[in-house]
């Protein structure tokens, strides 16, 4: 068991956020405060924690602050204006350091009875719905870092899209952490309903810029539940600042027939870990991920995804690219967990690591868990440097070495780029490019 010497880390007895809500939320806020409070922290080099230290996603009690925001909010509200005005999103949710969620949306949106709000204001406004769904899928059993999340959590956003639903433009999260030595917990429950259909695209930004000015930490979590024959497309950007240390859990659950497809795509932060989890809980349901990294300097990532078939015919398939420059490492954990009455599933899996330069350093673990023997299931890795046989022949074409590793980059990213909306993959676009400028 890890030692925590003297300092304190425990969330007190008497807190702010354990007394937000209703009392039923209270009581779920106590639930987490008390498993957080008593779970140890997980032993380095056991399993998931085997390439991240714990300890750096804890913070002393006292020592940040849950409200700092060093943005023009004004600026943030005009960029979701603008959105909505260029007719590129349904909604644009701005959530400033889990303390100010504000909400534009479309006259559209809200005549077909599309709820995107507040989770602190839902907890009343919806009560049903949010408390039957609330802590399902995340919750004080599911680990030390969403207990916390599951205690401190502020305010969220909760989108609920009814039956029979079609949201043809995507919603927009901007989840902006606040500024050196402070620390949020966005949360965010979505629930999609028979035969609906929503695009949601959360992304992650701000916090410290230096970690030598201060650390900003940031601890998130995600529900998201997709009823019969419901079509989902959940897109993550974690592009946060260089002085942050980010911590993410995502699950998802999707019922008979509905489809799931996840596009989380990390580029910053000092240390991300992140965690995507999709449960196929009925025939014909299938979820797809494709996952992008792309690190340079000092970075640090570790990812892990989960697919869990627990019905039978069901499918799933797993692409994560991961590309490495300067001293950045990446770990990835992926794991296809098939139950044992979960019968003639097919599952796939796939995780591929392009290495600039040395110096870098990258960890694939495939893990399968497949408890009956009627299943299609193959996994695969890779992890090396472009081949050189590529870069010659564009050097033989009279291309310089930097605009040749560009070109190989790009063609290696181009295929999950496309499967993102193309309002958002010019942005995403601008930032690979970045990189790649740097190379």
């Amino acid at each position: 068991m890890t030692q925590l010497s003297s300092i304190d880390y425990s969330i007190p007895e008497v807190a702010a956020e354990l007394e937000r809500g209703p009392k039923w939320l209270r009581d779920r806020r106590k639930l987490s405060r008390d498993a957080f409070n008593r779970t140890p922290v997980p032993p380095r080099g056991l399993h998931l924690w085997r390439y991240t230290d714990p300890m750096r996603f804890l913070f002393e009690r006292g020592s940040v602050s849950d409200s700092a925001f060093d943005r023009d909010k004004d600026a943030v509200h005009q960029l979701g204006a603008r959105y909505l005005r260029d007719g590129h999103l349904s909604a644009f949710v701005s959530d400033l350091a889990g303390r100010d969620v504000q909400i534009q949306t479309t006259e559209e949106l809200t005549a077909r009875s599309v709820v995107v709000s507040p989770l602190s204001e839902a907890v009343d406004q919806h009560r049903e719905l949010v408390e039957l769904y609330l802590y399902q899928l995340i919750n004080q059993q599911t680990g030390k870092f969403e207990a916390m999340n599951g205690a401190l959590w502020n305010d969220g956003i909760f989108v609920y899209v009814p039956n029979n639903t079609v949201v043809e433009q995507p919603i927009h999260l901007l989840r902006e952490a606040g500024q050196a030595h402070s620390a949020q917990f966005p949360r965010l429950l979505v629930v999609v309903g028979k035969n609906a259909e929503l695009t949601l695209i959360d992304e992650y930004s701000g916090g410290s810029t230096s970690t030598d000015d201060g650390i900003t930490y940031s601890n998130g979590a995600v529900e998201i539940f997709g009823m019969q024959e419901s079509r989902i497309r959940y897109v993550s950007v974690q592009r946060q600042a260089p002085g942050v240390q980010s911590y993410l859990t995502h699950r998802a659950r999707i019922e008979r027939g509905a489809t799931m497809l996840t596009i989380p795509l990390a580029f910053g932060a000092a240390i991300s870990k992140q965690n995507f989890g999709v449960i196929m809980n009925g025939p014909s349901a299938d979820s797809k991920m494709y996952g992008l990294l792309f690190g340079t300097d000092h970075q640090q990532f570790d990812n892990h995804t989960l697919h869990h078939h627990a019905h039978g015919h069901t499918t799933s398939n797993i692409d994560f690219k991961v590309v490495l420059g300067d001293k950045a490492t990446s770990a990835y954990t992926g794991l296809i967990r098939i139950d044992h009455n979960a019968e003639f599933c097919e599952a796939y899996q796939e995780n591929r690591n392009l290495l600039l330069n040395p110096g870098t350093r990258a960890d694939s673990i495939p893990e399968l868990e497949i408890l009956n023997e009627e299943v299609t299931c193959t996994h695969g890795a890779t992890v090396g440097p472009i081949d050189p046989m590529q870069l010659f022949y564009l050097n033989s074409r009279g291309i310089h070495k930097p605009e040749a590793v560009r070109m190989v980059v790009s063609g290696f990213v181009a295929s999950t780029l496309k499967m993102v909306s193309d309002d958002l993959r010019e942005r995403i676009t601008q930032i690979v490019e970045q990189r790649l400028e740097a190379i």
